[in-house]
């Protein structure tokens, strides 16, 4: 019987348990949490089993493992992490129990406010991978999204609905404009993508101190300099307007972040551009046969990867911080290069790693109060994550390699 028979089944359970989580939240949130992810899971598991329609075992069969290879990687780093804080004198038991406490149930929203702009430069990062195309320099295109948003926070007077749409827009329009000259150089001379968004960030990141400064920004003493907070009417509605029972920071920059990662998906899998965005990343060479025009999708995947980084700084001017600070370092640029190979570059995946990667965060605040652990051990169980997950590539391509080797010696006796 094939599984796509059985998705009235299916759906009805992963409704069910998404509408329970839902109920049980506002009584207890990490039981919510825990049955809402549950649905989430048994809708990917569902996914990979029934991709194609039941025509492609294979196709379905790599999309579970991909889908399992980070559920391995992170266990086995909260295993390795476990190890390191029992061998150096800590409870990993009592450790794992506060991380987690921390960033599900107490510092739940910290976890939501950490994951909205990782949304958005993880999706940054993975579009321009499945280009074939790393855009290291996410962080300089959250800087410009940062700087506009500020600027035109501070100046459009007019109601919340008309503003900050426009505000969106402008502000990731011109951080795609950004990586306008890295995608230029790459389409016309090769020039490595790696080496010029990279320097192109760095360009941002003290851009940024002569805009804050140009804006009227004030420093306190040896405090970096900051802009006037921007005009309440530009503020992203908070969250506890909607669901009375939210908490007071959490704003409306996570659903826009959901929204987004959806739209992205349906772009790369339900399009004639997303196609040939996919047919570029995996073969060049193969996709100008077909008659892709390679470097018109290069220059477009650079561009719209610019645009999505560039949200990621809006999202943080307008939900959370209301102002611009000088010599800011954020660091979502490069966390969203962690999330995206953690999610295999899946703009849905993307949502997942991301709130994990603010559990982390906002968890491993938590336990290094409660519990006294430095706030090293959460950085180090990221960076076990990173390498297991990156290990996999190099794996995938030795393997290749490999193959290819023993193909070519095959030929040569025949």
């Amino acid at each position: 019987m094939q599984i796509t028979k059985l998705k009235p089944l299916f759906y009805t359970v992963i409704v069910l348990l998404a509408l329970v989580g839902s109920l049980m939240y506002f009584a207890s949130i990490f039981s919510g949490i825990l049955l809402i992810l549950a649905a989430a899971v048994l809708y990917f598991v569902y996914y990979g089993l029934s991709v194609g329609k039941g025509a492609s075992k294979a196709l379905a069969l790599s999309f579970l493992k991909s889908l399992l290879i980070p559920v391995i990687g992170v266990a086995s780093a909260l295993l390795i992490g476990g190890i390191i804080m029992a061998v150096t004198g800590y409870d990993p038991v009592t450790a794992y129990k506060a991380l987690f406490y921390g960033g599900l149930v107490k510092n739940w929203s910290v976890s939501v406010l950490n994951a909205a702009p990782l949304i958005f430069t993880g999706l940054s990062i993975a579009f321009a991978f499945k280009a074939g195309l790393f855009n290291i320099g996410a962080e300089g295109q959250y800087y410009v999204g940062a700087v506009v948003a500020t600027f035109l926070g501070l100046h459009f007077n007019m109601p919340a609905l008309l503003s900050i749409p426009i505000i969106f827009l402008v502000a990731g329009l011109l951080a795609a404009s950004y990586n306008f000259i890295p995608a230029l150089l790459k389409v016309k001379t090769g020039a490595h993508e790696v080496i010029t968004t990279m320097m192109f960030a760095q360009i941002a990141r003290y851009l940024s101190s002569i805009f804050i400064r140009g804006m009227g920004g004030s420093s306190d003493g040896p405090h970096p300099y900051v802009t006037d907070p921007i005009l309440k009417s530009n503020w992203l509605l908070k969250m506890k307007s909607i669901f009375p029972h939210a908490n007071y920071r959490v704003h409306i920059g996570i659903l826009i972040a959901i929204g987004m990662a959806l739209f992205v998906q349906y772009i790369l899998t339900r399009t004639k551009f997303g196609f040939e965005i996919r047919a570029v990343g995996q073969n060049k060479d193969a996709a100008r046969g077909q008659g892709i025009k390679v470097g018109r999708n290069i220059f477009i995947a650079l561009l719209f990867a610019g645009f999505l980084a560039g949200f990621s700084g809006v999202n943080q001017v307008l939900g959370l911080d209301h102002k611009l600070y000088e010599n800011l370092n954020a660091g979502y640029g490069w966390d969203g290069i962690s999330v995206a190979l953690l999610a295999s570059n899946n703009p849905i995946g993307v949502i997942f790693t991301s709130l994990l990667w603010g559990v982390l965060a906002a968890g491993g605040q938590y336990m290094s109060r409660t519990v006294q652990t430095p706030n090293s051990i959460v950085e180090i169980i990221k960076g076990i994550i990173l390498f297991l997950i990156v290990a996999k590539y190099i794996y995938i391509h030795i393997g290749h390699k490999f193959k290819n080797k023993k193909k070519e010696e095959r030929e040569a006796v025949k």
